[in-house]
């Protein structure tokens, strides 16, 4: 998540200077569908999403001239401008699609923003950019919860196989020696997403890490090798050559479209339903143009088949939707909405997971911040405070069954249990973080909590396509959050009272030095918290389905053939960084898997109509119901 400053723009122009190539917006080579008669027939894949996860898997699908797929994106094809291009210029609105939450009790019925992307590369088109990785805990924790193949050990050849790492010039190198010393053997050199550091740090980037240091964190030179612990000088997603952005359109889409026939994309659509033949096989999808923005009798309505599978990469935020539209989720809210149940699957949309946040407000003498790399603190729960212990009892008291209403599925509550086992077993490690502090000299000090007990829930609350899902974070909901939300200022006052930083001389004017006891800190912190960190996930997760999964280890959907999802929604527990490298792996991971399944799922043509109009007809809504 980007927080810029005017500072930050002051900053960026002189850093601009030391850009060894001119950031020029370039013409998109891609060739996309301009309107839905170009559509092919059918199609062996359509891709529902053309973010990270969607481009990701489309790339690596049609290496394979043989193979046919279709991308359905909402947003448009950027222009690589300068809001994109730069690091740390706002990022063009067009590309955004943001929504609000329901008010959240646990932040004194304030709502939260929900933050996502309405752009060809989703996510990585509008982020902070950090390039970073949990630690091989949290990807461990996704196996033990019942789905093999998905720990560190698995997800590294992924990590590696998306990335094109550049180590930092020889004199950024000496200059922070034993803060940037990355292990080679852990980053990619041959992918299509570039990462790489800054031209350019300001001195009082070592204040950061000695003040941590002086503070008993220790730095940690390569904090994607496994142990994303400590204060961390990360990478981010730009091209060393001329440090502009690299997104995954810059990376999976634009490369490849023009001279791939067989990979299409079209824009500025909105699917409204994934259709299941009569053995509840996904074999079409239903979209309408974004233009729309509600569904009458009069909305042409198009479908584009897939003979192989329908793949689901919308999002955290929409995936859930999208299935829910379609009759598969809980029973009781599609029945109470007139959708016919065709699979029952009560955790679609549960699960929902963020990072709380909260920004801290400083004054301080030396304020050019610039947005030159992942500076940030991951510290573990022991080095939050030296009770952690106590922290983690107060936790396992918690009775599951009041975080949740009454008549909640038994299997969400049995997979909450055995998430929060894990969670607090990573609680009592030293090589999983809890929260993240980052600041790069300004009057803002980003503050999220990684791992929170709290679940949210996402629902449909219409039959129309075109309104937006109902975002609950819940946030605070579980005591303990609030708890570590406490710990958390705490330990950024310890660092900055630590000699190193006092040598800048910052001043905390919010919540503001006199706000001092436990009480004083909860209520500042229910009044300014929010519930995002910009990382949504879970809300479609892979995990058995007597823990509430919607989907098993190969990312197939319960119940139903012929569909996965492969977006941020499938991670079961949140991981302890940003989020946009895991999306990579994952969605690499998933693109083996789909090509190694393409033998046992040989083509199906599309002899069976859906419900609802055929391409080009008009929407009726009945149809949805």
């Amino acid at each position: 998540m980007a927080f810029v400053t005017r500072e930050a723009l002051l900053a960026l122009a002189l850093a601009s200077l030391s850009y060894s190539a001119p950031l020029i917006p370039l013409a998109p080579r891609a060739v996309a569908l301009d309107n839905v008669s170009q559509l092919r027939p059918e199609y062996d894949y359509v891709v529902i999403g053309g973010g990270t996860s969607g481009l990701v898997v489309a790339n690596r699908l049609t290496e394979d001239p043989t193979i046919n797929v279709l991308v359905i994106e909402h947003g448009p094809l950027g222009a690589q401008d300068g809001g994109t291009a730069v690091p740390g210029l706002p990022v063009p609105d067009r590309y955004k699609r943001d929504y609000v939450s329901v008010p959240q009790p646990g932040l004194n019925n304030r709502t939260s923003p929900v933050y996502t992307a309405a752009v060809v590369g989703g996510g990585t088109v509008v982020n902070g950019m950090f390039f970073n990785r949990g630690s091989a805990a949290d990807y461990d924790a996704w196996e033990k919860l019942g789905n093999p193949g998905w720990g560190w050990n698995d997800l590294l050849p992924y990590f590696i196989k998306s990335e094109t790492f550049t180590s930092p010039s020889a004199d950024i190198a000496a200059k922070y020696a034993g803060v940037i010393s990355p292990e080679m053997s852990v980053h990619g050199t041959k992918g299509p997403v570039g990462s790489s550091f800054s031209n350019y740090q300001y001195p009082i980037i070592k204040n950061f890490f000695r003040g941590w240091n002086a503070i008993g964190l220790a730095t940690q030179p390569e904090p994607n090798g496994g142990d994303a612990n400590g204060a961390i000088y990360g990478p981010i997603s730009a091209m060393a050559k001329n440090q502009s952005r690299d997104d995954a359109s810059d990376a999976y889409y634009r490369p490849v479209a023009g001279l791939r026939d067989n990979f299409h994309l079209i824009t500025e659509q909105t699917v409204t339903k994934i259709n299941l033949d009569g053995m509840k096989r996904a074999n079409s999808v239903n979209f309408v143009a974004r233009s729309n923005t509600t569904m009458t009798a009069n909305t042409t309505v198009t479908t584009a088949y897939a003979t192989r599978e329908v793949i689901l990469a919308a999002g955290a935020p929409h995936s859930p939707q999208v299935l829910q539209l379609s009759g598969i989720g809980p029973k009781d809210l599609l029945s109470s909405l007139g959708i016919e149940t065709l699979v029952d699957l009560p955790g679609v949309g549960r699960n929902f997971q963020d990072q709380p946040s909260m920004f801290l407000q400083f004054t301080c003498p030396m304020t050019i911040p610039y947005f030159s790399g992942s500076i940030v603190a991951y510290i573990p729960l022991q080095n939050m405070t030296s009770n952690y212990l106590q922290v983690i009892d107060r936790a396992a008291a918690v009775d599951p069954e009041s975080l949740f209403p009454a008549d909640c599925d038994p299997t969400i509550l049995a997979g909450y249990r055995a998430q929060r086992d894990l969670i607090l077993a990573l609680y009592a490690s030293a090589h999983a973080t809890v929260q993240e502090v980052a600041w790069a000299g300004g009057n803002t000090v980003s503050n999220a909590l990684l791992k929170p007990l709290s679940r949210g829930v996402i629902t449909i609350n219409s039959t129309d396509p075109t309104a937006p899902p109902v975002f609950d974070y819940r946030t605070f909901s579980h005591p303990t959050d609030l708890d570590t939300a406490v710990l958390s200022i705490r330990k950024i006052r310890e660092w900055m009272a630590s000699a190193p930083m006092q040598e800048v001389g910052p001043v905390e004017t919010y919540p503001g030095e006199n706000v001092t006891s436990d009480a004083d800190l909860v209520a500042a912190i229910r009044g300014f918290a929010t519930s995002t960190w910009a990382h949504p996930v879970g809300s479609c997760s892979m995990m058995k389905r007597e823990y509430g999964g919607v989907l098993d280890p190969e990312l197939r959907v319960y119940g139903v053939e012929g569909l996965r999802v492969v977006d941020a929604s499938m991670m079961p527990m949140i991981v302890g960084s940003h989020t946009s490298s895991t999306v990579y792996a994952v969605a690499e991971k998933a693109a083996d898997i789909i090509k190694a399944a393409q033998n046992a799922t040989p083509r199906h043509s599309h002899s069976w109509q859906p419900p609802g109009p055929p391409p080009g007809q008009t929407f009726q809504p009945e149809a949805q119901q």
